[in-house]
């Protein structure tokens, strides 16, 4: 299971997300919402991207110090020399944090035979555990429970539309970087998708109907008006006001946003230096809430 802080947020109101709390409040505070910027505000280039790869910003207060390293996740995973992994090593050793947060789940307990076997498998998020365990630091998870996430989800959407943004985003583009495009072995991934992350981690109950690739694409295919095609994805970005696919992924990273943001506030109670490494659009939209909770007195 991922890694859970004993705080839970409960009822999450998305459309508040975007709006400062009138009140700091207290960082035990479940009901809290820091303040975020909302996904079609945030400022990126001409070309949808971050100012730089990574985009960091630091956030300090005293002996108090945030570095958040905003990433553009890579589509393709063979591409293990790519300077942005150079530099978020190099602010990393010169940071020397104390204790460093994750993107994508539990990796404290992970191992790997080397940096270049790390970028392979799990690109940044690798690369964060090798760093780490270099300095005998501590990860910790920066997202919520899949079932927490997926249960808050499905109050508004149904398991199709769940299904059609969540297997695009966590799986599809993974295969496509992957260069996976035999249509059996991307078959196969999906069940196996099914089986351990949706059903099985997220909880999420499914009919045998609603657990085949067919009930996938014909949701997929529903929310875009297009034949599902894997050269072809949809991008999983939150930008377009128009569309329910993207809709959906900005309820998502809202329910995550306020997570992460708690996730670094707790933290920050114990130690002085928190080292991040997440997507980069998630650095946008937090900093209001990062730089609340870097001014809170402990």
């Amino acid at each position: 299971m991922k890694y859970i802080l004993a705080l839970t947020l409960f009822s999450i109101l998305f459309s508040g997300c975007n709006t400062p709390n009138s009140g700091k409040g207290s960082n035990t505070d479940t009901l809290h919402i820091y303040p975020t910027v909302s996904y079609l505000d945030i400022k990126l280039d001409s070309n949808g991207q971050l100012p730089s790869n990574p985009y960091i910003l630091e956030f300090v207060n005293g002996n108090k110090r945030i570095v958040f390293c905003g990433v553009n996740h890579l589509t393709d995973d063979t591409d293990t020399g790519n300077p942005m992994f150079k530099k978020i090593e190099d602010k990393f050793f010169a940071y020397k944090p104390d204790i460093a947060v994750n993107e994508g789940g539990d990796i404290s307990k992970k191992t790997y035979a080397s940096k270049k076997d790390a970028l392979l498998k799990d690109g940044e998020i690798g690369l964060t555990k090798i760093l780490s365990d270099s300095l005998k630091i501590a990860t910790v998870n920066g997202d919520p429970s899949t079932q927490y996430e997926f249960s808050e989800l499905l109050k508004t959407y149904s398991k199709g539309e769940l299904l059609a943004y969540i297997v695009t985003e966590r799986l599809m583009w993974g295969l496509k970087g992957q260069q996976i495009t035999d249509s059996l072995q991307i078959e196969k991934k999906y069940e196996s998708f099914i089986q351990h992350y949706i059903t099985g981690e997220g909880g999420v109950e499914l009919t045998k109907n609603e657990q085949t690739f067919g009930f996938y694409k014909t949701n997929y295919e529903k929310l875009l008006n297009r034949p599902f095609d894997i050269a072809e994805l949809e991008p999983t970005n939150p930008f377009e006001p128009k569309s329910k696919f993207q809709k959906i992924g900005r309820t998502s990273k809202e329910i995550r946003d306020q997570f992460l943001i708690q996730t670094i506030d707790k933290l920050l109670d114990a130690y002085d230096k928190v080292f991040v490494v997440f997507g980069g659009w998630h650095l946008l939209t937090c900093k209001p809430g990062l730089e609340e909770v870097i001014q809170r007195k402990r």
